[in-house]
């Protein structure tokens, strides 16, 4: 047998597979799940540390009074108490007010600019979604516009040293942002199956080169004979490894359904709605691969006239400045503020995404800058997640030395891929123990 016979051969089936090979490649591309990150900012923290934090430990625990409504996704959650805000660097008038959300998410001392400070450095959110080439979303959830808009009460979030990167508060704008122009693709999934039947029941490229193998292994002989065995099965492991891939590939979302462009309604429950509508929508169609959202901004007045028995004149002064005489009507409140993370978390996880779901793919980040009222000690911090993202559920890591929080945003940039020993102030901080 001339030996270009036999190159020839093999360039014939070698083009044979390649239309498998490039398919699989496309297939893969188009399926790429990508990892997300959401990051949700409050100022409620609570009346008093039990109503927030449970006595359990590990795996042995129980959901707080304000943590009550998200019993439906505890097994996705991991409470983390003892967490704080180091008591350092500039702090303006207002009792943490600024301080506090300006260093929530950046571990970094606020800098003093004569009037209420500017972001020490980048954030969480800015920093996962720089180190992955990611594209972010800021909202900000209130019923006033223009109210603080320079103030760092309402801007935790932040892309360098003194750069805010500022929330949008109109829906209609953070819509707008995201969906400007896009159409949502179309899957045809019938189309899409009836592709990979036809792959998979395919003989294989070797089949039309048995006389040309069955005539070069009759003129070898031992360690030849072998490797041309050796090659030959090869490449049917080859094929087989295709098919079993394509036959794994993840089925696309149907998810990827744009809301309605919400309209501007100043009322807090509207926007509520539709600002997570949005951020769901823009995960699901892979628009944005981190969000970020400030619930009110620090020191917030919201009525919460939507609940039952509930109206009052300012969450704020009336509520939080009051944790002993409203201490009910405080739980009531901070509990719909977790409860609307909560659903969204379970949203997440009841949507289909590949062989998983959403939440397989996101970890969520919920912390309040304030604990007790105007303290940045033992902050309610609260971990979303599946194992199969990294993060075990249902569990409570309790510390009986305070931790700061530089250690949580540090637990959040490994969980995200992003290497980094430390955050904010301290780079050499570390991880939270015992989280991942």
């Amino acid at each position: 047998m001339k030996r270009r016979d036999f190159l020839f051969s093999s360039l014939s089936a070698a083009a044979l597979l390649s239309p498998v090979l490039s398919i699989r490649r496309a297939e893969a591309q188009q399926m790429r799940v990508p990892k997300r990150l959401f990051v949700w900012v409050s100022s409620a923290g609570y009346p008093d540390q039990p109503a927030f934090f449970s006595d359990g430990q590990l795996n042995n625990w129980q959901l707080g009074e304000i943590l009550a409504n998200c019993a439906p996704v505890k097994d996705n959650m991991v409470v983390i108490d003892g967490v704080e805000i180091r008591n350092s660097g500039y702090n303006a008038a207002g009792a943490n007010h600024a301080r506090a959300p300006g260093k929530v998410v950046t571990a970094k001392d606020v800098i003093d600019d004569g009037g209420e400070g500017l972001p020490g450095g980048i954030s969480i959110d800015q920093y996962v979604a720089q180190q992955l080439n990611a594209t972010a979303l800021e909202v900000n959830i209130t019923d006033v516009e223009g109210r603080s808009d320079e103030s760092i009460r309402e801007r935790p979030f932040a892309t360098g040293a003194g750069s805010f990167k500022i929330a949008i508060k109109p829906p209609s704008a953070a819509w707008d942002r995201v969906f400007g122009g896009f159409v949502p693709p179309t899957v045809n999934t019938a189309e899409r199956d009836a592709q990979i039947k036809k792959l998979t029941t395919r003989r294989s490229v070797l089949d039309g080169m048995g006389r040309d193998l069955r005539r070069l292994r009759a003129e070898l002989s031992g360690v030849e004979k072998v490797k041309l065995d050796v090659h030959e099965d090869s490449i049917r492991r080859a094929e087989q490894s295709v098919i079993t891939d394509i036959n794994n590939v993840p089925q696309p979302t149907a998810a990827c359904t744009l809301p309605s462009r919400p309209t501007n309604d100043f009322s807090i429950i509207h926007r509520i709605r539709a600002h997570f509508d949005t951020m769901f929508a823009a995960f699901a169609c892979n628009r944005i691969q981190v969000g970020s959202m400030v619930w009110g901004g620090s020191g917030f007045g919201w009525r919460y006239d939507w609940l039952p028995n509930t109206n009052i004149s300012d969450l704020h002064n009336d509520v939080h400045h009051e944790p002993v005489a409203q201490r009910d009507l405080y739980i009531r409140c901070a509990r719909y503020d977790w409860q609307a993370l909560g659903e969204f978390v379970l949203r997440l996880r009841n949507t289909p995404e590949g062989d998983g779901n959403m939440l397989d793919n996101t970890i969520i980040l919920g912390m309040s800058h304030f604990g007790g009222h105007h303290d940045i000690r033992r902050i309610p911090t609260v971990l979303f997640g599946t194992a199969r993202g990294g993060l075990v559920g249902n569990r409570y890591l309790k510390f009986g030395q305070p931790i700061h929080n530089d250690k949580v945003l540090t637990s959040v940039a490994q969980l995200m891929g992003v290497q980094t020993n430390g955050f904010g102030d301290d780079l050499n901080c570390g991880v939270v123990p015992g989280l991942v």
